[in-house]
């Protein structure tokens, strides 16, 4: 197949933190191959390689043989690692695949175009899902899946729904997921605010708050400071 990237890759016998270092030290990474119901096999890559994975037109679903010693391995790139301090990569997995049986792969999504609604009626475009889960065989991966958005008005969205793929290519996402919305500029501000005033007004009558996630955080803190009214009475009593 013409979409399959040859890869050179070596055996590493010793695994451990000075080994890897070492390995980083010329130009390689250390890596793994698994999956396939076989053993896992460490190796370490060229950095050249990973580099020209990621830049090509597949990126990380890019079909590879890694040729180590004599052996040649059907893979693609499943998890690849960063320092957390660059953007330098420091590992990577690789997973064994069968070119004649489907796999999943997330597959970037595209928006083409400018929204009517963004042009004309002042509106915002919401990129809500920017990934689409497919199933297929490894040939059949597409690169990405292109969106037209310029007939969107402010109010309209489009959803998996609408995208058509090969009849052996799957669509294992949620069809009603969104994939772009396009709404009235500052809507969403606005809906925060109101929230917020509503929650303050609550707080004020009962003296406490408690909501879920980060704002549930918020009020916590709210039950253990003791309202206006309360103090107000207290010091009442104590004047008495």
């Amino acid at each position: 197949m013409d979409n399959i990237l040859a890869v050179k890759a070596e055996s590493r016998n010793e695994v451990g933190k000075q080994v890897a270092k070492r390995i980083r030290r010329e130009n390689k990474i250390p890596a793994i191959i698994y999956g396939g119901n076989k053993d896992s096999i460490p190796i370490s890559i060229n950095m050249d390689d990973i580099k020209t994975i990621l830049k090509s037109k597949m990126g990380e679903n890019t079909i590879l043989k890694i040729k180590r010693d004599k052996v040649e391995v059907d893979a693609m790139l499943k998890d690849i690692q960063y320092d957390y301090l660059s953007d330098t990569v420091i590992h990577a997995d690789f997973i064994r695949i069968d070119l004649k049986k489907k796999i999943a792969v997330s597959v970037p999504i595209i928006l083409i175009g400018e929204p009517i609604g963004v042009r004309l009626e002042d509106g915002i475009l919401d990129f809500v899902n920017r990934e689409i889960d497919l199933k297929c065989l490894p040939h059949k991966i597409p690169s990405k899946i292109e969106i037209d958005v310029d007939d969107l008005h402010i109010g309209n969205s489009l959803k998996f729904d609408l995208i058509k793929l090969d009849d052996d290519v799957e669509i294992v996402s949620s069809l009603s997921r969104v994939i772009c919305a396009v709404s009235v500029k500052g809507a969403v501000e606005e809906e925060v605010v109101e929230e917020e005033e509503g929650e303050e007004g609550e707080e004020g009558e009962e003296g406490e708050g408690e909501e879920e996630g980060t704002e549930g955080k918020e009020g916590e803190s709210a039950k253990n400071v003791p309202s206006e009214s309360a103090g107000a009475e207290k010091k009442a009593k104590d004047k008495k």
